[in-house]
């Protein structure tokens, strides 16, 4: 657990509030977090987190401010988008609370606000509760249609494949903790079928791609950062999917995700590149035929080259998401070749990519652990 000293003043600010969060210590004299095993430690444990909100007037002093339930929002999403190590759990649950309060108390007729703080909330916290409630009060405003918005028709996209991830990471999670209590070294056929795409999973699938489907036609052929997210959510969804029997389901989400990338400028856009790239990495597991698997490595090395060249000259640096990306297609690589020192060359290639990936996101915690894996198995 990250220990903030108990007077430090962590600050989350948007374009027009700051908000400064203080947290009392413990009246005890020596208050530790439970997990605290830091020797060094002064005490961590905190009380009640008092929050002050400011805005700076015409002469740039500070002013103690009442942020609106957006600004309220804007500050819990951007505290809760913090890395886990930097992020304040405390500040985050207290800030999307008070958003909601505003919502409640003095914007009772936004109910397209309030379902989204619900739904940024279940989000970034986790909340099941949350996710379903937020998405249920768009479900009711779509019926009567009053999501006569774009943006609006993708939040409620965004909303129902939150809650198809966390229906899947839950199963998954359950399935892994099975899996580990049974002694066979190949799961049942028992418990493979409790992998099966569940119907509420299905449902969800296609209310998002409905949504989407609706208003992709009056769409800026430019990509926003809501059709980013929400194609992002198409594709984090379908990553969850790893049994065989998922492709169906799979190809049905991904397929889908690819005609999207291509109704926008993706030629010019490296980000469309490498989720494309990365879509068809995903579905090329689950090919038997090697041809086709060679054919489609071939297809993917094309628009990762494409989306690392763009990027390299829009931006003068080597594209960190590019370079991962093809660490993962060289490792793919290297399982189609019969060649022993052709094998071992592609491997080294990929640790290479994956390490360069590390280098440029070194924040990236899972790509470290892939970086440390590999590096184990060619110690061994």
């Amino acid at each position: 657990m990250s220990k903030r000293p108990a007077d430090a003043e962590p600050e989350t600010s948007t374009a027009a509030v700051a908000v400064r969060a203080k947290r009392a210590r413990s009246s005890q004299k020596e208050g530790h977090v439970e997990d605290c095993t830091d020797p060094e430690c002064q005490g961590c444990d905190v009380g009640e987190i008092e929050i002050t909100f400011v805005r700076k007037d015409e002469h740039g002093h500070e002013q103690t401010a009442t942020p609106s339930a957006q600004e309220l929002l804007d500050m819990a999403i951007a505290e809760a988008s913090h890395a886990s190590k930097q992020r304040d759990d405390h500040l985050v649950r207290r800030l999307f609370d008070l958003a909601l309060e505003q919502y409640q108390e003095k914007e009772s007729d936004n109910r397209v606000g309030y379902a989204t703080c619900l739904i940024e909330l279940g989000r970034a916290i986790h909340v099941e509760e949350s996710l379903r409630e937020g998405l249920d009060i768009l479900r009711g405003l779509n019926k009567k249609q009053s999501l006569d918005d774009d943006q609006q028709q993708l939040l409620l996209a965004r909303a129902a494949m939150d809650l198809a991830i966390f229906i899947r990471k839950r199963q998954n999670a359950l399935y892994e903790e099975m899996l580990d209590s049974e002694d066979e070294e190949e799961p049942s056929e028992e418990l493979l079928s409790k992998q099966k795409v569940s119907r509420e999973e299905i449902k969800l699938c296609k209310e998002a791609l409905d949504a989407i489907d609706k208003v992709l036609p009056s769409l800026d052929k430019t990509p926003t950062k809501a059709v980013r997210s929400t194609l992002e959510n198409l594709h984090a969804y379908a990553q969850l999917l790893d049994q065989p029997f998922h492709l169906e389901h799979i190809s049905l989400v991904l397929d889908a995700l690819v005609r999207y990338i291509q109704h926008f400028t993706y030629q010019e856009d490296p980000e469309s590149q490498a989720l494309w790239a990365a879509s068809l990495l995903h579905k090329q597991k689950f090919i038997q035929d090697t041809g086709k698997q060679q054919d489609l490595c071939n297809e993917i090395e094309k628009l990762i080259s494409t989306a690392n060249k763009i990027y390299k000259e829009q931006n003068k640096q080597e594209y960190a998401r590019g370079m991962e990306l093809l660490g993962m297609l060289q490792l793919t690589q290297s399982n189609l070749l019969e060649d022993e020192d052709a094998v071992l060359e592609k491997y080294d290639e990929a640790i290479a990519s994956f390490k360069r990936a590390l280098e440029l996101n070194p924040d990236n915690q899972d790509l470290q652990d892939m970086v440390n894996m590999l590096n184990g198995e060619e110690e061994e």
